[in-house]
């Protein structure tokens, strides 16, 4: 009498089947729906950045800059950091606080003002540098002339003083989409 024959278990075959074809639609998952964001393979990203300082609320000129990035770059690194980046550069609470409210305004070609939102940044009194990064989500999408209008409200409460200065500054980039 010979040994039995094991035949491959059907569970574990299955199971194989279930965890390639889950490993399938994560590729394509991760392939299809950035350029489906973005609408399409690249698309153009303005990088609008300034520094304020609060205390007089100076600003030095904002700067525009435009690239062409791929979809999964705009995705995977400019989408994920958030449209306003801020870095302290020079604060200090032994100064005082501020309350800065930084509101944005886009007019796109068709001479539409979008309102982007605000931003609302509580700390010290100092220098900040930020960054905006503007993409097919701020409406940044066809070829033309855009105008974005950065309004920078702050409630300055310096220290040894009961003064409450309410400080508004507006500052203007126009950029081209070609």
């Amino acid at each position: 009498m010979s040994a039995p024959t094991t035949s491959p278990s059907k569970p574990r075959t299955r199971r194989r089947r279930v965890l390639a074809g889950t490993i399938a639609i994560i590729v394509l998952i991760v392939v299809l729906v950035p350029p489906l964001l973005a609408s399409g393979f690249t698309i153009p990203v303005s990088k609008v950045t300034f520094n304020e300082t609060t205390g007089s609320l100076a600003f030095a000129s904002a700067n525009a800059t435009v690239q062409v990035m791929t979809a999964y770059q705009w995705l995977f690194t400019v989408r994920t950091g958030g449209m306003i980046q801020t870095s302290n550069t020079d604060v200090s609470s032994s100064r005082g606080t501020v309350n800065i409210t930084v509101r944005l305004e886009l007019t796109n070609p068709s001479n539409q003002v979008v309102d982007l939102g605000n931003t609302t940044i509580n700390g010290a009194i100092g220098t900040r540098s930020h960054t905006l990064y503007l993409s097919v989500d701020q409406g940044v999408r066809v070829a033309g002339t855009y105008k974005l209008d950065i309004i920078v409200e702050a409630d300055v409460n310096p220290v040894g003083g009961p003064i409450q200065l309410a400080l508004t500054k507006t500052v203007t980039v126009i950029f081209t989409i070609s």
